[in-house]
């Protein structure tokens, strides 16, 4: 992911998530990133949420975040992590966990991280006529 992507994403930490659901039918919802790790994005959900079930039974996803000016979009797969040090570093250096997760009471083994395995990414600006792709 280059410079600007980045720096864009760190203003900007909520993004859409379009997604297929368990139906078939599309789905997007806002999602908080808990930063950009090893240079991906990188989320945490519940067990227990629908989006993690969908994820699980297609990873295949979108992302997208918009100002009035610029806008990002993201193309790639939801790949789940296992590794417990990794897991443990995100989660110990991401400032959303707490707001989000442990004041909900959600026990620490159903959350799930997962990254985002970028396959096309594109940052436009409309007033500058700027367009990057990564």
């Amino acid at each position: 992911m280059n410079r600007d992507a980045r720096e864009f994403i760190e203003h900007n930490p909520i993004l859409m998530l379009a997604n297929v659901g368990l139906d078939g039918l599309p789905k997007i919802r806002p999602m908080i990133t808990l930063g950009i790790f090893k240079d991906t994005l990188w989320f945490a959900v519940t067990e227990s949420k629908l989006v993690y079930k969908e994820l699980i039974k297609d990873n295949n996803l979108e992302l997208c975040s918009v100002t009035l000016s610029r806008w990002i979009r993201i193309t790639g797969k939801a790949v789940f992590e296992n590794d417990k040090q990794t897991i443990t570093h995100i989660l110990e250096n991401s400032d959303i966990m707490d707001k989000f997760y442990k004041r909900k009471n959600e026990k620490e083994e159903d959350v799930r991280i997962f990254y985002i395995q970028i396959e096309h990414g594109e940052l436009s600006d409309f007033e500058q006529d700027m367009r990057i792709e990564f």
